[in-house]
């Protein structure tokens, strides 16, 4: 079997926040799997905010990719040929470098299986995979909250920081919750958070003042930049803060810049504490199964933005680091 492969390449690099000619469509001729390789058809398509990372020219631990290349990514797919027994035609199959495209081919090493037991499919993109293995990791891995702790959460109706809400509720913690705009401060506060504020309309940081005049416990930060230092201002002595992501600063020549006000964390013992999803994966089966407990109890409700088609790839990571959307974003092919 032989098939015509189209694929989302990087055209150009882009110069601050990415724009939909900054990609280009490709066609890629691709043969029947050779030994130990299956070709692929995918099935779904996630958009996540490190992808960003991926098209400076350097300096990302992730590596760059190259002018023509494809852009890689997580895909849930369908063998459609085998030449592995490991993983025959019908298997299902996550990918974390074969997104932004409809078919590709790989060795069966390289591939998890994955079933449809545990929901629809394109969960493992979500709930069971990087988002909620980070949200979990973030929240139970790193902050551990006890009972009526104050615990802070930016950038809450994205993937990771609405999944993170509701397991610190869950955990029985105080949750105060930032988001861009009123709608998706309404509701995160029906995911279970105490309190929202809306960053663009509000003053952070004296909003934290007056909702935690004692200090905020733990926080988990998604963003970075300027909100980061908010939040080392905000914490309490001995405060913890979760480090997730610095999406405020993807865009910008240095997403490594660190915080101006670091040696607060010192004047009040603060801990820093960085991670990814990575450190947890060794856990992802005891993790998902918390994950499904916690909606089964009704204590989690996982939610989707859902594109349509290849060629919604572009635009739809344009609006993602606009903040488009609630929840995963997922583009259905």
């Amino acid at each position: 079997m032989s098939v015509i492969a189209r694929q989302i390449v990087l055209a150009r690099r882009p110069e601050g926040a990415a724009r939909p000619d900054d990609f280009a469509l490709a066609e890629v001729p691709l043969g029947a799997p050779g030994a130990g390789e299956v070709l692929v058809r995918n099935l779904w398509l996630s958009l996540d905010p490190y992808m960003r990372l991926y098209m400076a020219d350097s300096g990302s631990i992730h590596g760059s990719v190259a002018l023509g290349e494809a852009m890689p990514g997580g895909a849930v797919g369908e063998v459609i040929a085998s030449a592995s027994e490991a993983l025959p035609v019908g298997a299902l199959v996550l990918s974390m470098a074969h997104g932004w495209r409809d078919h590709y081919l790989a060795p069966a090493a390289q591939l998890q299986p994955v079933s449809a037991d545990l929901g629809p499919v394109q969960r493992w993109l979500g709930l069971y995979g990087l988002t909620g293995v980070t949200a979990w990791g973030g929240i139970h891995g790193v902050l551990k909250p006890q009972p009526g702790e104050t615990l802070f959460i930016n950038a809450a109706a994205g993937a990771v920081g609405s999944i993170a809400v509701q397991l610190a509720k869950r955990a029985g913690a105080r949750v105060i919750a930032s988001a861009g705009s009123d709608a998706k401060c309404a509701w995160v506060q029906e995911l279970g958070a105490d309190h929202a504020i809306n960053y663009r309309r509000e003053d952070l940081a004296a909003r934290l003042a007056q909702l935690a005049p004692g200090g905020i416990d733990a926080a988990l930060d998604n963003v970075g930049g300027s909100q980061l230092e908010i939040l080392i201002d905000a914490a309490a002595r001995q405060g913890r803060i979760a480090l997730c992501g610095a999406i405020a600063l993807y865009d910008s020549a240095n997403y490594r810049a660190g915080p101006r006000n670091l040696f607060a964390t010192i004047e009040k013992h603060v801990t820093l504490t960085g991670f990814n999803a990575g450190f947890y994966f060794p856990e992802a089966s005891a993790i998902i199964a918390d994950l499904a407990a916690a909606e089964a109890e009704g204590a989690l409700t996982d939610t989707e933005t859902v594109l349509e088609g290849l060629d919604a790839m572009p635009q739809g990571f344009v609006d993602l680091m606009a903040g488009a959307g609630r929840g995963k974003m997922l583009v259905r092919l």
